[in-house]
């Protein structure tokens, strides 16, 4: 994987951020595998969730697999917040997915602070 491709990224808006962070799945990558310095394949990235899932069997789920493939990572590369290369099924995570990690366990704890007051 070439860290210096040439980038097709753009500016992302708040309310493009949130719109991908309305997605529960989205959320746990950036919270779960944010931090990770190395590299990570497609295969053991949807392992690890699928073992997350509440209806995970022992088996890798290929709905999982897909949905990464096709929608959630190129969406999440695309607002520059991982690198994902599709030709080697192969995903590092930016400093940028460190930083909103940790700020949406911040934002998770506090809305769990909210809904126990209430």
């Amino acid at each position: 994987m070439n860290a210096k491709r040439p980038s097709k990224r753009r500016h992302t808006s708040t309310d493009e951020i949130f719109h991908l962070l309305g997605d529960r799945r989205r959320r746990t990558l950036l919270t779960e595998f944010g931090s990770t310095t190395d590299s990570i394949t497609l295969f053991a990235l949807a392992d690890r969730l699928s073992q997350s899932e509440t209806n995970h069997e022992g088996t890798l789920d290929t709905d999982i697999l897909v949905t990464l493939h096709h929608v959630d990572l190129p969406k999440l590369d695309n607002a520059g917040l991982l690198t994902y290369d599709p030709s080697h099924q192969v995903v590092r995570f930016d400093s940028a997915a460190v930083d909103l990690g940790t700020a949406l366990e911040d934002v998770e704890s506090v809305l769990e602070s909210m809904r126990n007051a209430l």
